[in-house]
């Protein structure tokens, strides 16, 4: 029940690196099912956003939940944990 709350709590939230780049928007949150153990953020990248370096399938950014540093407004990941 908790990660169910967490997740529609950040639901829709925008996404921005340390450095203070608009990275894009959740679209998705996937976990392990068998722990509830949130692993990866799926990001609609905003339009002119430098996708390249970074896991990109179906027109998404995946990013690792492990990046993530902050949850306020934004969901702020740190940058040097992103590029693959």
């Amino acid at each position: 029940m908790q990660s169910e709350q967490f997740t529609h709590n950040i639901r829709k939230k925008r996404v921005m690196s340390t450095d203070g780049k608009i990275i894009g928007q959740i679209k998705n949150i996937s976990f392990d099912t068998e722990t509830g153990q949130l692993q990866t953020l799926i990001v609609r990248p905003d339009p002119g956003f430098d996708t390249s370096g970074y896991k990109v399938e179906n027109d998404s950014i995946y990013l690792p939940f492990e990046a993530v540093k902050d949850i306020t407004d934004f969901i702020v990941v740190d940058r040097y944990m992103l590029r693959q």
